[in-house]
């Protein structure tokens, strides 16, 4: 298996979350979905982050792949992890609810069912709570999704006492 599938799950991830008006308005209600990208390493991160020092209030999405298990020779399982978070004082929206919930919501609307994660389709397992700071609450989405390992070309002759039928 080459594992090229963490970029593309992480890039597909990125262009899902940054393409949805809704997510972005969710996520800073100040940038229009013309510049969303500029949300990426900023507010957005294809890597499990927590900022070291809060200058100002703002939400947060990291999202990271992992291969959980090996279903067998022919398949594993990638899990794609999602954190959202965001401080307290950004926690209730001004028509009522919760910026984490909606923003979880939002996110399982987009890619949930997604084809474009894996075999089939992508299967939100669990939502969890998740406080990686003090005044700062969030949840954490786990989706598993299905691939089809793939052998790395090496260049390097099959042995000859290996069957190839």
């Amino acid at each position: 298996m080459q594992l090229e599938e963490f970029y593309d799950y992480k890039n597909r991830f990125m262009e899902d979350v940054l393409t949805n008006p809704e997510i972005v308005s969710l996520i800073d209600s100040t940038v229009d979905i013309e510049d969303a990208a500029m949300l990426a390493y900023t507010q957005v991160f294809p890597f499990e982050f927590i900022p070291e020092t809060v200058e100002d209030a703002k939400t947060y999405i990291c999202f990271d792949v992992d291969i959980q298990k090996s279903a067998n020779k022919t398949f594993y399982s990638p899990t794609l992890y999602v954190w959202v978070f965001t401080h307290k004082s950004l926690l209730r929206l001004p028509e009522g609810g919760v910026r984490t919930d909606k923003l979880c919501s939002k996110i399982a609307q987009a890619i949930d069912g997604s084809r474009y994660y894996g075999l089939g389709e992508l299967e939100l397992n669990a939502a969890r709570r998740f406080a990686p700071m003090t005044d700062y609450h969030g949840k954490v989405l786990t989706f598993n999704a299905k691939d089809i390992k793939r052998t790395s070309p090496s260049g390097k002759p099959i042995p000859s006492n290996r069957k190839t039928g």
